[in-house]
């Protein structure tokens, strides 16, 4: 493999993990060296921690050995003063001005217990505090420092090396968003699903997972979106398409089980799937009663936990006489615990009080 080609495929292994182990190789190879690793570094006050990690094959062999020592706080090249001083360097265990002559032993036999000779690398900085470096080892009792072709190729290498930084320094902030984006939509007690106008299911949330797995006349099978009644999935198809309005309600066998549909959006983009278009849609079953925490009750509306454990039970649809039963107290009592957790919720009717706690705390 050329120079040309080795860059190219560097860049190919930005999205792709797996990639970045024959890349590491093959720079391996062509400089001589030990080992290759690439790792992303932020500063924690006075060291330097990695969070990502990239490594060729032997190092991916040796990983536990390198990390004992090579990869952890006992390693000079880990404290915060010696990140780039400038956007980018070149940089050698022997001409690094961050290293005294003490820290260059401690490199000596450090990284000769873990089985690598003394390193070079390149660095570049991503954001303030963080930065980026792809370092080499050589072999044991090679004890050259940088040489003129190894400076030739890494300069070669250098400006790459930071697009590619600056790359995957963008996906790492994507993939950052993304987590909070799913976090989000799993809390929330709104069930929503994305799907084709085939029912084609390409994702959904929790709230979602557990309205379907709740419900008979819906289920989810080999990645589709399957209806019960052959009509009914010809009506939900139909308000997908837009050609029955933006909503559809799909009957179950029992009262409690009827299932509303309502489409948010139509004919939104399938990244993994060009030319596919898919929709959005909110599920909720008003027979399915919400779950609430007693406890989060309790401390948001000032209750006792008697008090927040009734106020939990009418949301679920008993009466004040079914929750006297089912706690085996009498019924005036319960009544006085409600009419304590009217007065210190500011409300004046039952119906008001489920209100109140569905608005803050309710989730299917």
């Amino acid at each position: 493999m050329d120079d040309n080609q080795l860059i190219a495929t560097m860049y190919g292994a930005v999205g792709e993990e797996l990639r970045w182990t024959a890349v590491l190789d093959a720079i391996k190879m062509r400089l001589g060296v030990a080992s290759a690793v690439f790792q992303c570094l932020v500063a924690d006050k006075d060291d330097l921690v990695p969070y990502l990690c990239r490594r060729d094959t032997w190092s991916t062999q040796q990983a536990e050995r390198h990390d004992a020592w090579a990869n952890s706080p006992l390693n000079p090249r880990f404290r915060r003063d010696t990140e780039p001083r400038g956007e980018e360097e070149i940089e050698s265990d022997q001409r690094s001005l961050a290293f005294t002559a003490a820290d260059r032993e401690a490199l000596r036999h450090g990284l000769a217990a873990c089985g690598l000779g003394p390193g070079f690398w390149l660095g570049c900085k991503t954001a303030p505090g963080e930065h980026t470096t792809m370092i080499f080892h050589r072999h044991v009792g090679d004890g050259r420092d940088i040489t003129e072709a190894d400076l030739g190729f890494l300069n070669q290498l250098l400006p790459h090396f930071r697009q590619v930084s600056g790359l995957l320094a963008k996906m790492a902030g994507y993939e950052a968003r993304l987590a909070v984006a799913d976090a989000f939509m799993d809390s929330t007690s709104l069930a929503l699903i994305a799907c084709d106008r085939d029912l084609g299911l390409q994702w959904m949330n929790a709230a979602a997972e557990r309205l379907i797995d709740t419900l008979p006349q819906i289920a989810r099978a080999s990645g589709k979106l399957r209806l019960s009644a052959f009509e009914a999935e010809q009506v939900v198809r139909e308000t997908i398409r837009g050609q029955k309005g933006d909503t559809c309600r799909i009957a179950g066998d029992q009262p409690g089980e009827v299932l509303h549909l309502r489409v948010l959006r139509r004919d939104a983009a399938d990244r993994r799937r060009p030319g596919n278009r898919l929709a959005l849609i909110a599920l909720c079953s008003p027979g399915t009663a919400p779950s609430i925490d007693a406890a989060e009750v309790a401390d948001l509306f000032g209750l006792t936990m008697a008090e927040a454990m009734l106020t939990t039970h009418l949301v679920g649809g008993m009466t004040v006489k079914d929750f006297a039963a089912y706690r085996g107290i009498a019924e005036g009592t319960a009544r006085m615990q409600l009419k304590s957790a009217l007065a210190k919720t500011g409300v004046g009717r039952q119906a008001d009080l489920v209100r109140q706690v569905c608005q803050s705390l309710a989730r299917l």
